[in-house]
């Protein structure tokens, strides 16, 4: 066999190879996009109306209502759901669809560092998110403890007021 005919049968069996290796990756490994647009679908048939969706979530975060049930309970509400959590499950922060991705949920149970050393020094506060409309997450936040200690701020962590 002359070496024209052999470099020409050698890249197509290497075409036909790398071929035969996407169609399998192809085929089994579903993609990402269909995958979180599938749970969107799903979500969607268990409420159909986003409107009451975004309703439901507004009056659930409520900074009163969670402010009061954290302190009774020293943890949050169970619709409250981790930023990792949210994302594992299809939510992308930059484009504000957790209502859409995870309908009558909210953010929260993330540990707050508290940087600036704003508020009196405990190792173990948590964030979540307050008076929340669907879309992107506002400012309003309360940072607790688990010993019930509240503080609410609704300008993103420049002024806390203790509850």
């Amino acid at each position: 066999m002359n070496s024209k005919i052999r470099s020409v049968l050698f890249a197509c069996l290497g075409l036909l190879f790398g071929m035969a290796v996407m169609w399998v990756f192809n085929s089994f490994y579903p993609k990402k996009n269909e995958d979180s647009k599938n749970k969107t679908e799903k979500n969607h048939t268990i409420d159909k109306k986003p409107t009451q969706s975004a309703n439901d979530i507004f009056i659930l975060t409520n900074d009163k209502t969670v402010v009061a049930y954290v302190k009774k309970n020293h943890t949050l509400p169970d619709y409250y759901i981790t930023k990792n959590e949210a994302k594992k499950l299809g939510w992308k922060p930059e484009s504000g669809n957790l209502c859409e991705v995870l309908p009558k949920k909210a953010i929260g149970g993330d540990h707050f560092g508290d940087r600036e050393k704003r508020l009196p020094e405990n190792s173990n506060y948590y964030e979540a998110d307050v008076n929340y409309n669907c879309g992107t997450r506002g400012t309003d936040r309360i940072i607790f403890s688990t010993d019930g200690t509240v503080y609410l701020t609704k300008d993103h962590y420049k002024t806390f007021q203790k509850q």
